[in-house]
């Protein structure tokens, strides 16, 4: 048995944010709200073929997130097909007054936090980018060979 894929992942946010925290998920970001329970959890998904993919839950007390030193999850990232769409990702989530990184590591990407405190990723997929595809062939040719990548 192999697992075949990530199914989901679930994020805990206080309570008092978890509206705003709905809210930024689906309005902000585009993912669709499929399902919950009002107040409570949230499922969303942007593969129209899934249930869901992104799940919120409202937790009282505090939360560990991305600016806190004990936050276990460094982030999470979504995919686009185009560059294009990577620039309309910044655009839209700077419209919404968000502090937006947009350092390239190889290939267009953005890096974004929620108000509850998710750090993720709006990026094409590696093997959009020749260049990123290169280096990794490399480095499966050099892997065990002694020469670094």
């Amino acid at each position: 048995m192999a697992i075949a894929r990530l199914s989901h992942v679930g994020f805990n946010v206080p309570r008092e944010i978890f509206e705003q925290e709905v809210e930024f998920w689906e309005n902000v970001v585009g993912l669709k709200q499929v399902h919950g329970i009002e107040g409570q959890r949230a499922f969303f998904t942007a593969d129209p073929l899934r249930d869901h993919e992104f799940i919120l839950f409202a937790v009282d007390g505090a939360v560990a997130n991305n600016n806190t030193d004990d936050c276990m999850l460094n982030h999470i990232a979504f995919d686009v097909a185009t560059d294009a769409e990577v620039s309309e990702f910044s655009a839209r989530l700077r419209a919404h007054g968000l502090a937006v990184d947009e350092e390239g590591r190889g290939r267009k990407r953005v890096d974004i936090v929620s108000p509850a405190g998710i750090r993720f990723e709006i990026n094409t997929p590696p093997y959009m980018n020749p260049r990123g595809r290169d280096r990794a062939e490399g480095a499966r040719q050099t892997e065990g060979s002694g020469i670094p990548a």
